[in-house]
């Protein structure tokens, strides 16, 4: 099962992946076309093959930097969870944070935590964007549907991620999503243990 938006007018499948521009996306997308044509799904199982024809896309980010996105995103700026006052209050320690997210089942957790690699139907994606290299990756990608890339509105850019993160609190993420860092960002897993 898989988040999707289907673009029937552009023969396109986006396979969502949450706190990686989806809000930019989305937007493009659905303007480009009428709102028949364009379809915001939610979590459903889908068949390949009906979509042989279709350009499957999606777009991943730094497993790191996503992690603190969501955190500032839906956990100090809102209390996305709806957790009681006091819970509410230890999870705004990024190390209280961690421990509540490495008890989850990281697959089919929230979307917004969720694991990268479980969102996107790799076998058969034909391209694979990254939200540290978006405007580039984002104009292949609008090139290939033929929608003119003009006046993107870029949303949640008031989120920052620089956070300086201790050793161990990178360990702890990495240990979180280790299949996302070795499939999307491996050259990251030599990095952290050439600095143990």
């Amino acid at each position: 099962k898989y988040y999707f938006s289907y673009d029937y007018y552009h023969k396109a499948l986006w396979f969502r992946t949450y706190k990686v521009a989806s809000r930019t996306i989305d937007e493009k997308l659905r303007n480009d076309c009428n709102s028949k044509e364009y379809i915001y799904g939610s979590l459903m199982s889908y068949y390949p093959w009906m979509f042989k024809n279709y350009f499957k896309f999606s777009f991943v980010r730094n497993p790191k930097n996503r992690f603190v996105s969501a955190w500032k995103d839906k956990f100090l700026k809102q209390n996305y969870f709806k957790f009681s006052n006091s819970e509410y209050v230890k999870m705004k320690d990024l190390n209280v944070f961690i421990s509540w997210v490495d008890k989850l089942d990281i697959d089919n957790c929230d979307e917004h935590l969720r694991s990268q690699n479980s969102l996107i139907d790799l076998i058969n994606i034909d391209f694979l964007g990254r939200f540290e290299n978006f405007a580039h990756d984002f104009k292949i990608v609008l090139d290939k549907l033929k929608i003119v890339n003009d006046s993107i509105k870029y949303r949640n850019k008031g989120i920052t991620v620089d956070l300086d993160l201790t050793y161990d609190q990178r360990l702890r993420i990495y240990k979180i999503y280790k299949k996302d860092f070795e499939i999307f960002y491996p050259h990251h897993c030599q990095t952290l243990v050439d600095e143990s």
